[in-house]
């Protein structure tokens, strides 16, 4: 008699990781898609007013509960990160000028070595919780927050410093401002609860 038994066997943590990694380039670059296109559709002087922003405000509304779907999968996607041998970090790229609110400039994902641009509300709420955190000065309590990070994840990684980066530059001339560029594991979105709503 043949056997007819089936196995069934779930996939590695690994291979769900890359699957999951797939699915999130597939979520940005729909993103970006869309993102295209309202530039387009803003921009093409054919189209009358009414119908131009009644298909802007469709597709905006739909882009930021896209947002809100891609965070939820991102959350996802790094707690099986945490699972398996793979970086997982987040950088940051803001600007604080005098006297105003810190300015996002870029936030990306990294894994291992690939660099993806992730939503700039992201980086947003990140640095909006770390500013939170201290007093007017900021730059101190973005140094304070590093140095925990870094002191936190080199303990947690078995002294692999490298996973944590601060660079300050400022700038005096036109206007006097900070740049910072600022890089963690991404696991930190996740321990402090990060939320984009």
């Amino acid at each position: 008699m043949a056997d007819t038994s089936i196995d069934i066997r779930q996939g590695s943590t690994e291979d769900e990781f890359w699957k999951r990694y797939d699915g999130l380039r597939d979520m940005l670059l729909h993103m970006k898609k869309r993102v295209d296109l309202i530039r387009g559709i803003r921009a093409e002087a054919v189209i009358p007013d009414q119908a131009r922003d009644m298909a802007i405000t469709a597709l905006t509304t739909e882009l930021q509960g896209n947002k809100q779907v891609f965070f939820d999968y991102l959350l996802n996607f790094i707690s099986v990160g945490m699972q398996v041998l793979h970086r997982v970090d987040l950088e940051v790229q803001f600007t604080i000028p005098e006297g105003t609110k810190a300015e996002m400039n870029s936030c990306t994902l990294i894994v291992d070595d690939t660099s993806q641009p992730l939503p700039v509300e992201i980086g947003t709420r990140f640095i909006a919780f770390i500013l939170d955190r201290g007093g007017q000065k900021h730059l101190d309590t973005i140094l304070t927050f590093y140095r925990e990070e870094e002191t936190r994840y080199d303990k947690l990684f078995g002294g692999s410093l490298d996973r944590c980066y601060l660079k300050v530059t400022e700038e005096l001339y036109p206007r006097r401002c900070v740049h910072v560029t600022l890089r963690v594991p991404a696991q930190s979105l996740i321990e402090y609860r990060i939320s984009l709503q």
